[in-house]
């Protein structure tokens, strides 16, 4: 899980870098469900989760705010997104969907 030194916390009233050393379960939660976890990282959150109902509640917090922002992104099967941007939506109407199969010959 790789910070950036200007990276800070929010709400942290001494403005701490996030990789300064404590990570909170917000971050691991994040990286985990990002795929940038490493494994000593992957135990310090399943020990946080395992001794800590707070720590339990932030990561479901994550967990759920997940799987809102997928469940609200996520076209309904058979529906195309050609077109339908509000803004310059008009410009590819013409233009098949990324996926389009070529034509036969």
């Amino acid at each position: 899980m790789a910070h950036d030194a200007s990276d800070f916390l929010p709400g942290d009233d001494q403005k701490r870098p996030a990789g300064s050393g404590d990570v909170t379960v917000q971050e691991l939660t994040w990286a985990l469900i990002d795929d940038q976890i490493d494994s000593g990282e992957l135990q310090l959150l399943e020990s946080m989760l395992l001794s800590d109902e707070a720590a339990r509640g932030e990561y479901l917090s994550c967990v759920q705010l997940h799987a809102d922002l997928v469940a609200h992104f996520t076209q309904p099967a058979g529906k195309t997104a050609a077109g339908k941007s509000p803004v310059l939506g008009f410009l590819n109407e013409g233009i098949p969907p990324i996926n389009a199969q070529p034509a036969q010959q």
